[in-house]
C-alpha cells in the first residue's frame, strides 16, 4: 500500500493527533481508522462522475503504535470494486501531504 508515513512519534504526541483526528475527521468502524474526504474539485474525472453513486471518496488516516499514516489509496464509500477506487493523482498527493504537515502545525508536534 503507497502511504504517507510519519513515525517515531512519542505517546503524549499520538494522543494529540488521535483528539486532532477526532474533532476533525469522519472515524471509521474500526479503531484507529478515521476517513479524510476529497473536495469535490480534487477528484478525478471519473470520481467526479461516480460522486453520486459511489462516493463520497476519501483515504484512510490511520493511528498505530508510533506513528500516524495516510494511506494513498482514495476509496469510495459506496463501491469496493470500481474504476473510481484508484491511487492518488499528484494534486491529490499534495493535497495530502499538506493536510499531514497541517496535522502536525496544529497539534504542535516537532518531528
Amino acid at each position: 500500500m503507497r502511504s504517507l508515513l510519519f513515525d517515531e512519534l512519542r505517546q503524549d504526541d499520538l494522543k494529540k493527533v488521535r483528539a486532532h483526528l477526532e474533532a476533525t475527521l469522519i472515524q471509521s468502524a474500526m479503531p484507529d481508522v478515521f476517513w479524510l474526504e476529497l473536495p469535490a474539485d480534487m477528484l478525478s474525472p471519473v470520481q467526479q462522475e461516480h460522486g453520486q453513486s459511489c462516493g463520497p471518496h476519501r483515504v484512510a488516516v490511520v493511528l498505530e503504535e508510533d506513528s500516524v499514516r495516510l494511506e494513498l489509496l482514495v476509496r469510495a464509500q459506496e463501491s469496493l470494486r470500481c474504476a473510481c477506487t484508484d491511487y492518488a493523482s499528484a494534486a491529490q498527493r499534495e493535497f495530502f501531504l499538506k493536510f499531514m504537515d497541517r496535522l502536525l502545525e496544529e497539534t504542535g508536534i516537532k518531528t
